[in-house]
């Protein structure tokens, strides 16, 4: 397996060299990670010759449509318009959870649940109509720690998956073995980050994975620290905050997915006994990663509106040559929550942030 053990050199703390804040050293911008020179190994590590195929075994899905309430298209909708919303069940127990989410084309899209499953749901004409589950092979004893699966990332047949409590990034050959692909290591880079102000706790790593063109790599953490800080993957073995969201009150990062040229991250501010307020921003993606300064805001829904604990975020095209963003909602296994997965159609241009 290619193992490449990574700590977070932060651009937007002082480092030991004595660098001021929010500014950029070489090592920093060391020659990033890219997929394509490590993806045969990755291939022949997750799905050894001889290994069987396995798909995702079919189960029940119950699919309810919803409406968002209460929306002031200029205001909430700048920069995306709702095109179909559905509360997602199942009585499979293993079924909830979802974190990650990315577009396998038009016709699917894959989900990773907190506990180590790949959830696949099949599309008709953009509306859920099915679903397959499968724990994945971790080749380890299988305890939260080791399953808390939070972002999803596609290149190719990999899917490349980023994981908190033990902090790392996996890769799938799921079209090579389905279900029986094995979890072949990107990336591990443990709780000591270089350059933030404390190391991640458990619930607070990678909670955002995206390949950006080339196949560079994307951590969006769950956490502030000055910020919200967007890391990338570097050649050498480490990894670098290459971009800070300015601070906007309590939000954190809960996901990210990234076209040629701009990169969409989720943000979910939750306080108890009101509930989650969701935004989702678009920053363009220069050749040193996320532009902070250009970030323009898509949407913004509140609690009233019909949110919940959105975590995972897909970038699919469309027939007519434009962009649809799904967000899937995590019901951590709750029966106070809800898993809602909502379409929406971009607009060209969505409004600045403020």
């Amino acid at each position: 397996m290619a193992v490449l053990c990574t700590l977070l050199l932060a651009a937007g703390c002082r480092d030991p060299a004595g660098t001021p804040p929010g500014e950029v050293t070489a090592r920093a911008l060391a020659p990033a990670l890219r997929i394509e020179p490590i993806v045969d190994e990755l291939h022949g590590a997750s799905c050894p010759a001889g290994t069987a195929f396995a798909a995702l075994p079919p189960i029940p899905l119950e699919v309810t449509p919803v409406e968002l309430a209460e929306i002031d298209p200029a205001d909430d909708l700048p920069g995306a318009a709702f095109a179909g919303g559905w509360q997602l069940a199942s009585p499979a127990p293993a079924f909830g959870g979802l974190s990650g989410l990315a577009a396998r084309g038009d016709r699917a899209l894959l989900a990773v649940s907190d506990r180590g499953a790949f959830v696949e749901i099949e599309l008709d004409d953009g509306v859920p109509v099915a679903a397959r589950l499968a724990p994945m092979d971790l080749q380890a004893p299988g305890d939260k720690a080791d399953r808390d699966a939070e972002g999803l990332a596609i290149y190719g047949s990999l899917a490349l998956v980023s994981f908190e409590h033990d902090h790392r990034v996996l890769a799938f050959d799921l079209d090579g073995c389905g279900a029986a692909a094995r979890g072949a290591v990107v990336a591990v880079f443990g709780d000591a980050i270089g350059g933030l102000t404390r190391t991640l706790a458990p619930n607070h790593g990678a909670e955002g994975l995206a390949l950006a063109t080339g196949g560079e790599l994307f951590l969006a953490l769950e956490l502030n620290d000055g910020g919200l800080p967007l890391a990338r993957l570097a050649a050498d073995g480490t990894a670098s905050v290459s971009a800070r969201i300015p601070p906007r009150g309590r939000p954190v990062l809960t996901g990210i997915d990234a076209t040629a040229t701009t990169l969409y991250a989720v943000l979910r501010d939750y306080l108890p006994g009101v509930g989650n307020h969701i935004e989702v921003l678009a920053l363009p993606l220069g050749p040193d990663g996320p532009e902070v300064s250009a970030v323009r805001r898509v949407l913004r829904l509140a609690p009233r509106q019909g949110t919940d604990n959105f975590e995972g975020i897909a970038l699919a095209p469309r027939g007519d040559g434009g962009l649809r963003l799904w967000l899937v909602a995590d019901d951590n296994f709750s029966r106070r929550q809800r898993t809602l997965l909502y379409a929406f159609d971009l607009r060209d241009g969505p409004q600045p942030a403020p």
